[in-house]
């Protein structure tokens, strides 16, 4: 069975997340600051706030590249 703390690359991956959630809480926090003015614009197409368009859409593209992220970190060296 695979021990997790004992993976070589475990340091880096640990920092990785808390980077992670560390932008996540401040995503959040921004958007959810700033959302009752922008929910006073409405996306015409859509008929959207714009205080519940841009977070949903910025979530999307954020998870995106969080998940290319941590694939690139944690892929195992191919050199060795």
């Amino acid at each position: 069975m695979l021990n997790v703390y004992r993976w070589d690359h475990w340091p880096r991956f640990k920092n990785l997340m808390l980077v992670m959630f560390s932008a996540w809480l401040a995503f959040f926090f921004v958007t959810s600051t700033f959302m009752k003015p922008l929910n006073k614009v409405i996306v015409p197409l859509l008929k959207l706030p714009l205080g519940s368009y841009m977070p949903i859409q910025a979530a999307m593209i954020v998870f995106l590249v969080t998940l290319f992220w941590f694939a690139r970190v944690t892929r195992p060296d191919r050199a060795s």
